[in-house]
């Protein structure tokens, strides 16, 4: 009697963890924090990771992101809310989450349908670990204090990836003061654009990380003055029939944010570019420069 007993405690000390939502959503606290819950009106800041039950990541805010924030609403409003609006009112500043729920129930929640082609027989997996718990007035001091952070971090760690990389395959390469670093195949003297001008280049974008190609084209015309900071500086370091090779940051490129589906947060990209033209103007009929 007393083994099974011993046996009931520790069975409910191993559950002790585990909560549930007013709507069911049960999650697992891995870690405890602080013990500070969010009011009404206040803003909970957190990283996160959304990933399936196939091992693939579909979101992460850990390693590089943008911390997610949610404003929690007046307490009548939780009857309408879905299980992890609700979870997100029960965390307190240090807490560590995880919940699970399938993807039908994931792209339900606001009455949504699984799109076409997702898998689903998968379940998604949320860790979730609280950053801070801010007031309205305080969320953009706070925020515009963590991107500063963030973009020192970004900018050193990228600069001695690319650094590494051309090290690696041996490649002597300039560095320009943005943090731009370019090959330049050939010179001729021919014609440079200024920002004012409209460029037809040949090129191809890989991601340094992977060596994926995402995109190319033969020929294609531009405003030098609409592009990425990036090829701002790069284009400009040619001349009409130059080609060179540029590495560039991604605070140059697309930043914390990306360019869904294409561009992922992030992401240092690799441009081979020749200039084809410069020319005064863009025509939108043509798109071609004239």
């Amino acid at each position: 009697m007393l083994a099974c007993l011993g046996a009931i405690v520790l069975l409910t000390a191993c559950n002790s963890n585990v909560k549930e939502t007013p709507s069911g959503l049960k999650y697992t606290v891995i870690e405890a924090g602080a013990g500070k819950v969010p009011k009404t009106g206040e803003i909970i800041i957190f990283d996160w990771q959304l990933k399936d039950s196939g091992d693939s990541i579909w979101q992460e805010t850990f390693e590089k992101g943008i911390p997610a924030a949610a404003q929690i609403a007046d307490s009548s409003q939780l009857i309408n809310e879905d299980g992890l609006t609700q979870m997100l009112r029960e965390l307190s500043e240090g807490d560590s989450v995880r919940a699970e729920m399938s993807i039908v129930d994931y792209f339900g929640m606001g009455g949504g349908r699984v799109p076409p082609g997702v898998d689903t027989t998968l379940t998604l997996g949320f860790t979730i670990k609280v950053r801070s718990i801010v007031t309205e007035e305080g969320f953009q001091t706070y925020m515009d204090e963590e991107m500063k952070k963030r973009e020192i971090r970004t900018h050193t760690t990228e600069a001695r990836e690319i650094g590494e990389y051309l090290a690696g395959k041996s490649l002597e390469a300039g560095a320009d003061t943005s943090g731009v670093r370019f090959i330049i195949h050939n010179s001729g003297g021919g014609q440079k654009p200024t920002l004012d001008d409209c460029v037809e280049v040949k090129y191809k974008g890989v991601f340094m990380k992977t060596g994926q190609v995402f995109q190319e084209a033969e020929r294609v015309a531009f405003p030098l003055s609409g592009v990425i900071p990036g090829w701002k500086i790069a284009v400009a370091m040619l001349g009409k029939g130059d080609s060179g090779t540029f590495y560039i940051p991604s605070k140059l490129a697309y930043g914390p944010r990306g360019y869904p589906p294409a561009i992922p947060p992030d992401a240092v990209l690799i441009f081979d570019v020749t200039l084809l033209d410069v020319k005064g103007e863009y025509d939108n009929a043509t798109q071609s420069c004239k």
